[in-house]
């Protein structure tokens, strides 16, 4: 630690002083929903054990109040979401702190100067940043709460869609004409999910148990086709059900709260209830709220297609009906900034359609919770810059397979060329997307404690992860 001290001195002079003890966990200042993957606390009392060690997944409730209450933390390390990415943080009494990652020279910089701000500021409790730590619970019983969004597991995400394949029965189909979503969801009945494209389903629930006195779970198939899966076009295809096991899907309650396989994590910060004046009230005059596509028929008074109409006035590259299953959105709307022989950035709206429980709009909760579920979802697509680029080759290839099909133009506004230079300039320029949810059946002036409350977690779950700004627009 001399060098370190002459180092510092040499830098910033003689009053420099080293920092070290809880101020060096404020650091995790700013991290949100961050879990921890190692825990090292040291004993304040007794001789026998000064020191212990947890390392896994989630490793916070693993550690009993009782030895919290006679310990000092010594090391932290877990991941979280900060500014709209997913991070790591690290640190430890003892004057270490790190996060892992693959920078610049520049980016190190910054961070540091990030790091030094923080750890300088009096302001922030180090205790009290990480009260909020998400904690996995194991399950032997499903919560008794509504879900309302099922999604594929994390594994998939990391790499192109373009790999991923569903065989049922004797048909193949790529990832991105399927679609994962629940079945007859509802506060205490089965878990179940179907996974379907235009003419082939599989369906499956979730199984929550014990064996021999230890949790366990499964899926299990409830239809009767074989369902597989393949990563790679020249794989041996497995069963579904034992890459879930591996890999669960996640599903996400009315809360926040969500599920992966029997790991059950709570938010732990609540959040205040949706702002109604932000909703945005539109008219319907002509238009079915209880239709929600506008189908290869174009039909014109659709949800969908109120949709397209609005948009069509406003200042857009490309306008696409991605509606069927394996959909990004119903509706997806792409904006380059700057010149096109120049660009600075790429704009995507995603438009999430759902059609009113209703002839009027009214306050029916039920209303919310699918489109909301949709909305959740669809921030897959900002995991990675990989990711962003992946989804302009998904509205590429689901415009190439219904050209193959005979039927109408998924383009609305634009054209393929247009898209792939639009998919050649996501490798250069920043891609950022805004999510918007359209429910006719919701009204902005007598929005019910229970909907702004659901659309406040949708808001934050879209926010605390990838910093993706939430709209909502309804009736007045």
């Amino acid at each position: 630690m001399l060098g370190y001290k002459a180092l510092a001195k040499a830098v910033a002079g003689q009053t420099a002083a080293l920092i070290k003890g809880n101020d060096v966990f404020r650091t995790f200042d700013g991290v949100n929903r961050l879990v921890l993957q190692q825990v090292g606390l040291t004993e304040i009392l007794g001789r026998n054990v000064r020191y212990t060690g947890r390392m896994g997944g989630n490793v916070g409730p693993g550690v009993p109040d009782a030895q919290l209450r006679r310990t000092l933390k010594s090391v932290l390390s877990g991941t979280g979401y900060k500014e709209g990415a997913k991070v790591t943080a690290a640190a430890s009494r003892k004057r270490r702190i790190w996060a892992h990652g693959r920078e610049r020279v520049d980016q190190l910089s910054d961070w540091c100067k990030e790091i030094g701000t923080k750890l300088l500021d009096e302001t922030i409790n180090p205790d009290q940043v990480l009260a909020g730590t998400l904690e996995s619970q194991t399950l032997v019983v499903r919560p008794v709460k509504m879900p309302i969004g099922v999604d594929w597991p994390e594994e998939i995400y990391t790499t192109p869609e373009g790999l991923w394949s569903i065989v049922i029965g004797d048909q193949e189909f790529s990832l991105s004409e399927m679609s994962i979503d629940l079945l007859s969801p509802s506060r205490d009945g089965a878990l179940r999910f179907v996974i379907s494209s235009e003419n082939k389903r599989g369906e499956f629930e979730l199984s929550l148990y014990e064996e021999d006195e230890a949790p366990n779970y499964r899926y299990l198939l409830q239809s009767e086709e074989r369902t597989q899966i393949k990563r790679g076009g020249r794989a041996q295809p497995e069963d579904i059900t034992d890459f879930f096991y591996a890999n669960p899907p996640v599903i996400w309650f009315a809360d926040g709260s969500a599920l992966e396989g029997n790991q059950y994590v709570e938010l732990k910060n609540v959040k205040p209830p949706y702002n109604a004046a932000k909703i945005q009230a539109w008219g319907w005059t002509g238009i079915n709220i209880q239709k929600e596509s506008q189908g290869t028929e174009k039909l014109v008074d659709s949800v969908q297609a109120r949709v397209i109409r609005e948009l069509r006035t406003r200042d857009y590259h490309m306008i696409i009906d991605d509606d069927a299953k394996g959909e990004a959105a119903d509706v997806v709307a792409i904006r380059i900034q700057g010149e096109l022989t120049a660009p600075t950035g790429i704009e995507v709206e995603f438009y999430h359609c759902k059609y009113s429980g209703g002839p009027e709009p009214g306050q029916r909760i039920d209303d919310l919770y699918e489109v909301c579920g949709q909305a959740q979802k669809s921030i897959r697509w900002m995991c990675s810059s990989e990711k962003r680029s992946d989804l302009f080759t998904h509205l590429l290839r689901r415009e190439a397979n219904r050209e193959e099909a005979g039927l109408p133009t998924r383009y609305e506004v634009g054209y393929t060329e247009m898209l792939q230079t639009i998919r050649e300039m996501s490798h250069l320029c920043l891609v950022k997307l805004t999510i918007h949810i359209v429910q006719p059946g919701l009204s902005k002036a007598r929005a019910t404690p229970d909907q702004l409350e659901l659309l406040s977690v949708t808001e934050n779950h879209l926010m605390e992860i990838y910093a993706v700004p939430f709209v909502v627009i309804a009736s007045p």
